[in-house]
């Protein structure tokens, strides 16, 4: 799945305060085990979600 898929994901999972452990599955016969693993984290390193909310500075 695309980048995109993985931050509505994690969106979803901060919105409803879930905040634990996220494991990657890999399955991927056409990569070795060490580029699929590496682009994985790299996907999931890009979507996640690492500062905490603040006040609504817009409104």
């Amino acid at each position: 799945n695309d980048e995109l898929y993985w931050k509505d994901i994690i969106s979803n999972l901060r919105l409803v305060g879930y905040d634990y452990a996220i494991s990657i599955e890999h399955e991927d016969s056409l990569m070795s085990q060490n580029e699929g693993l590496t682009k994985a984290v790299q996907t999931l390193k890009n979507a996640l979600i690492t500062e905490s909310t603040t006040d609504m500075w817009w409104a």
